[in-house]
């Protein structure tokens, strides 16, 4: 999946960000990654593929691609959550862009001290 975008959670936040995203049926190239079955149906309706698992967990990151991502959008609900997740994912991914959504204004800066390339604060449900 190199070349990819990898979506960390899919709720509003992350919706935004795939209407913007050219998706084709037949060459998606995003992934989302959300533990909730019903979240994945409704990427798959927007022309992402999806991989079930946790955005904390080093694991479903892997088998998600994120290692080989051009791109990493964290869209998760709980601002402590992304901390971690953008972590792990710079970690993995030293290269990749990193987008994370963010609900408090207050945790710009972490996002971006831990390797967040680009911060938008989401005030609806990410």
């Amino acid at each position: 999946m190199t070349g990819s975008t990898v979506v960390v959670g899919y709720g509003d936040a992350a919706m935004d960000v795939l209407r913007h995203l050219p998706l084709t049926p037949d060459n998606p190239d995003v992934l989302v990654l959300d533990p909730d079955p019903l979240a994945l149906i409704g990427a798959m309706a927007n022309g992402a593929r999806v991989a079930r698992g946790n955005g904390r967990d080093l694991d479903a990151l892997r088998r998600a691609d994120v290692p080989s991502a051009t791109r990493v959008i964290i869209a998760v609900p709980i601002d402590l959550d992304g901390l971690l997740i953008t972590m792990a994912v710079r970690q993995l991914n030293k290269t990749a862009t990193i987008v994370a959504a963010a609900r408090d204004r207050g945790s710009q800066g972490l996002f971006t001290r831990l390797g967040a390339d680009e911060v938008f604060v989401h005030a609806g449900s990410a």
